[in-house]
């Protein structure tokens, strides 16, 4: 057994108890084997019901993560059966959510079996200090799962009880409801939970300070924001020194690492190898489902910290990804690299790569010397974690914060110089004397370019109100199939912002027959 991801091992115990997870949460009903009469008895018990409360993270994150840059000019996907290229081209319908069907459905699932933890955790008699740390547990996971459903639904129905036949009835609340009861829970979490977790892959206070400073600043709560970040800065967190060590197995659960999820093959794996792998026999056996393109290359700085342009004076005329932000090449395969130990391929005629010309080193197994004999052959074999939160995203979250209040001051300054000068980023600081517009273009800049290919990018845009402007791009693929052809993206202002909700659980709730989201 892997003994470094204790958590991800119980998870199977738990089918009996939430069977609801994968089910309609408008029309389904737990069936569980164990009466509650039965099971809520030992502190055993307790611990059972506490791990399923986990067990929906595996649900909206293993197909969701990687994809979610494909809804972005960050990524491009050629599958449209893989569930992501639809939603990029404005074709989502309430009858077809693509993948973000799966972050429904596992949210809902999630909600269930926290709400089944809480109703009844108080039944067992156990040590009140560990019992206090299993609802904040429990608190923090409710939250995390309604944060999903607020930031891709807007307002939605609300359950906070165990499941009942009178749930069927519920009615829509608004975005301001959802958000005020998440705020509650995670301010519950933040006063039961502990600063370091008994097993790894448990949450933490910081993991709750964490979350609260992200939804505060999609809330443009400037303010409470962050308050929050500033009290996960004052705890044991900090960067890792190695920006591509990140992301490999090897260096999980290290101190930049607030949230994540554990996976462990083969119970509860990933495919993130393959999907991310390029499809070229001799470099990997990937898919190329997941590819970076050309917008976001160009967007990484030059080494001195310069907008790249062809005619900057430090640009490598023949090879342009040169002499760039050391993140490009920890993050991304590209012409003239190894991959796998052999060289990224090329055609005849000059394309690289497959679709965009590039491939996603990010959350995969393969780097420049890595060896295509120790390559992840299938799906399901993938187990590299799933970060959520990390402190990176924190003193940039921060630095937004305090720069939306007070303009670029020296703590904004700081906190962003911090995650350029990572020892294996080393990109210079921010020249003084920027205004704050100038700042807070900066700050989008940053955000991009550290957490590309980490889901982020998606929401950024949405909450900045850009989409409109940013996702109606046209994405040039210049890979060895496309040769230069162009997707045109389309986002329709009027209707994207939100996803739609299933046509089932609008057809099946009476208080949902006219709550469905504008443009569906």
């Amino acid at each position: 057994m892997n003994t470094k991801k204790y958590i991800s091992i119980s998870i199977a115990a738990l089918a009996i108890l939430t069977t609801s997870c994968q089910k309609d949460f408008l029309n389904k009903l737990p069936q569980d084997s164990i009466s509650p009469e039965v099971f809520w008895k030992t502190e055993e018990d307790a611990k059972a019901a506490n791990i399923g409360c986990y067990s929906a993270l595996w649900d909206v994150t293993t197909e969701v993560l990687p994809y979610l840059d494909v809804l972005t000019p960050n990524a491009y996907s050629n599958y449209p059966w893989e569930g992501w290229k639809n939603i990029s081209l404005s074709a989502q319908t309430p009858n077809d959510l693509g993948g973000m069907g799966n972050m429904y459905n596992g949210a809902y699932g999630g909600i269930s079996a926290t709400n089944n933890f809480l109703a009844n955790i108080d039944k067992v008699q156990m040590d009140e200090g560990r019992k206090a740390t299993m609802k904040g547990e429990a608190y923090f996971l409710r939250a995390y799962y309604y944060s999903i459903l607020v930031n891709y639904w807007g307002g939605v129905v609300m359950i906070l009880d165990n499941p009942n036949l009178e749930q069927m009835n519920a009615k829509k609340s608004t975005k301001e409801e959802v958000y005020a009861q998440i705020e509650k829970d995670l301010t519950a979490a933040t006063e039961m939970l502990p600063n370091e977790a008994s097993e790894k892959g448990r949450v933490t206070k910081g993991s709750a300070y964490g979350l609260l400073t992200r939804i505060y600043l999609y809330q443009e709560k400037w303010e409470k924001s962050a308050q929050s970040a500033s009290q996960v800065m004052k705890m044991s967190y900090t960067l890792f020194p190695n920006y591509r060590g990140l992301f490999l197995e090897s260096n999980e659960n290290n101190s930049e690492v607030i949230f994540d999820i554990q996976f462990l093959q083969p119970r509860f794996p990933t495919s993130w190898d393959i999907y991310l792998g390029i499809y070229a026999p001799t470099n990997s056996p990937g898919w190329s489902s997941i590819e970076p393109t050309q917008d976001l290359v160009d967007e990484y700085e030059m080494k001195d910290g310069s907008k790249y342009t062809t005619t900057n004076p430090i640009a490598d005329p023949k090879d342009p990804n040169n002499n760039r932000d050391p993140r490009l090449d920890q993050t991304i395969f590209r012409k003239g690299v190894l991959y796998n130990s052999v060289p990224y391929p090329v055609t005849t005629d000059g394309w690289p790569g497959v679709y965009t010309g590039y491939s996603y080193k990010k959350y995969t197994v393969y780097d420049n010397n890595t060896n295509l004999s120790n390559a992840i052959g299938g799906t399901g074999l993938s187990q590299i974690n799933g970060i959520v939160i990390r402190y990176a995203d924190i003193l940039l979250m921060y630095a937004e914060a305090l720069n939306e209040i007070s303009g670029p001051t020296n703590d904004v300054y700081t906190a962003i110089n911090q995650v350029r000068a990572r020892p294996t980023v080393n990109m210079p600081p921010l020249p003084s004397g920027l205004s704050k517009e100038q700042m807070r273009e900066r700050i989008r800049h940053e955000r991009r370019i550290e957490f590309a290919g980490e889901g982020l990018y998606y929401s950024d845009i949405r909450r900045w109100k850009l989409a409109e402007e940013i996702l109606n791009k046209s994405i040039v693929l210049n890979g060895g199939q496309t040769k230069g052809s162009i997707e045109k993206r389309i986002f329709r202002k009027e209707k994207d912002y939100l996803m739609p909700f299933p046509q089932k659980d609008i057809d099946n709730a009476p208080n949902m027959k006219d709550q469905q989201n504008p443009g569906y």
